[in-house]
């Protein structure tokens, strides 16, 4: 799936181990970065907005490679762009895991539809089996 931001397509695939190893990092570093520094004291909404957006910058750095935040952001630090764009990896990453979720459960859903067939066939052929050697009025005594 692709992901632009921006009009900036990143690269980015969320089925490859190794991309994900850096996604989940970088993710990871952005909310301890954020949990770390919701306690600091700023001396305004500037500052905190500032840092929220370095936070972002630098997970996208992380994530997609260095210089991919200002090619998204330029120098600017506009914090509902940047939060938009965390957004938009946040539900590019749930679509994801949701395309693989979907696959998986086909997959395991016709394992389980083939499984029940054998099952009723077996059952079938049981059933045949004790017809043929006791004959249909066969009775079992209680």
């Amino acid at each position: 799936m692709d992901l632009i931001i921006n009009g900036v397509k990143l690269e980015g695939d969320l089925m490859d181990i190794d991309f994900m190893d850096k996604f989940e990092a970088g993710m990871l570093k952005m909310r301890d970065t954020a949990q770390a520094r919701r306690a600091e004291k700023f001396p305004s909404a500037a500052a905190c907005y500032r840092a929220q957006c370095e936070a972002i910058r630098t997970c996208f750095d992380d994530i997609f490679g260095p210089g991919t935040a200002v090619k998204l952001f330029g120098e600017k630090m506009n914090i509902m762009d940047h939060m938009s764009a965390i957004e938009a990896v946040s539900k590019w990453s749930v679509d994801s895991r949701k395309a693989l979720n979907d696959f998986t459960n086909r997959y395991t859903q016709r394992q389980n539809n083939a499984a029940a067939q054998q099952r009723r066939q077996a059952q079938q052929q049981t059933a045949q089996f004790v017809s043929s050697k006791h004959g249909p009025s066969h009775k079992h005594r209680n």
